[in-house]
């Protein structure tokens, strides 16, 4: 992979929005065109976004159709070949590698890290800043035992701080989802949390289920003492979130502290691809989010098609790819180990012999 000071690719990448394009390939603009589809989670609806606008910039004789109908609409659709790559919330199982090998042939598919989505708590309480609260808290308020923001154990995470004498309100969504995943995940780490780790949260006893994950912003701007789990994305800015404890201290979630804890993460090849995780600990990283993958054929049917496929994935990984993500979609990039065992898995793509 290429070596490039993020200054230098932010340049390119402004400099490919006003025309100057070229500056992120060594593909000359020729050599790359056709339409790209893609299925897949809506998590990556906005990197994905970020990725095309640059990316088509630099070869623009393409484009990017994708669709975020979700991951397992993605492998059915790379499965039976109606989209080139498919962007999932987790690494491809043996069982979806196994269904992708009719069109990508003997081995099937491969899937790879390309972006960490932040999760943050978010919560209406505009009298109160940096609110502290621990994996033990949470645990209590979103089982429904911790139901008032003056509870001795807020008051003890936050001393100096004056809490408000209301009820919390747990905002919650019935759509199964992988931001409740990494949200129960990291509940799971203390005793309190008896749920375990689940991709649906379980009912409420004291708060508000909505029936849409994107439901939640809306719900949480109309209700005061309101909390809830959000991404950067869906927060958009409009409340603050709590500073969490990853085993050491607290942290505030932002892009420089969750790319702490990707440098902190684990990269592994596994038979269907390459796995990163976010550390369990960090005494300054801020280690709550999801990895996004996308998932490929090792294959394409022709050379035109491969040269696409091949050229997205590569934009995607590389310097200047990364940080149009970064910049224009808040995620934040995996780890450079991980990233580097991706590209080379990208580099053996082929056509079809």
């Amino acid at each position: 992979m290429r070596t490039r000071s993020i200054g230098g690719a932010l340049a390119c990448i402004l400099l490919a929005g006003i025309g100057a394009a070229g500056c992120s390939s060594k593909t000359s603009v020729t050599d790359v065109r056709g339409s790209l589809t893609a299925i897949g989670t809506p998590v990556q609806q906005d990197p994905i976004g970020a990725w095309s606008s640059a990316w088509t910039k630099v070869h623009n004789a393409t484009s990017v159709n994708y669709s975020p109908d979700g991951s397992e609409v993605g492998i059915s659709a790379l499965s039976t070949g109606q989209a080139y790559f498919a962007a999932l919330d987790t690494p491809l199982t043996q069982a979806q590698q196994d269904q992708t090998k009719q069109v990508c042939g003997p081995t099937g598919a491969f899937s790879i890290p390309v972006s960490i989505t932040s999760l943050g708590v978010a919560f209406n309480m505009p009298s109160v800043q940096s609110l502290k609260l621990s994996p033990a808290v949470l645990a209590g308020i979103f089982s429904g035992e911790i139901t008032r923001w003056d509870a001795a154990e807020i008051i003890e995470l936050n001393p100096g701080t004056t809490l408000p004498s209301s009820e919390i309100v747990p905002v919650t969504a019935a759509q199964r989802s992988a931001e409740t995943t990494a949200a129960t995940r990291y509940l799971s780490s203390v005793p309190e949390w008896t749920a375990g780790v689940t991709d649906v949260w379980p009912k409420p006893k004291n708060g508000i289920e909505e029936k849409k994950l994107s439901d939640i912003g809306t719900k949480v701007d109309q209700t005061a003492g309101a909390i809830a789990f959000m991404t950067t994305g869906a927060n958009g800015g409009r409340f603050d979130t709590a500073l969490m404890s990853f085993g050491e201290g607290f942290v505030r979630m932002s892009k420089d502290s969750t790319a702490v804890a990707a440098k902190e993460g684990a990269t592994r090849k596994i038979p269907t691809g390459v796995e990163f995780t976010l550390p369990e600990k960090s005494a300054e990283g801020y280690a709550l989010g999801v990895v996004g993958y996308q998932a490929f054929c090792p294959r394409y049917k022709n050379g035109p098609l491969t040269t696409l496929v091949k050229s997205w994935g590569k934009f995607v990984l590389s310097p200047d790819g990364q940080v149009a993500s970064t910049y224009f979609a808040n995620v934040v990039s995996p780890s450079e180990e991980a990233l580097r065992a991706s590209n080379t898995m990208i580099e053996a793509i082929r056509e079809e012999a």
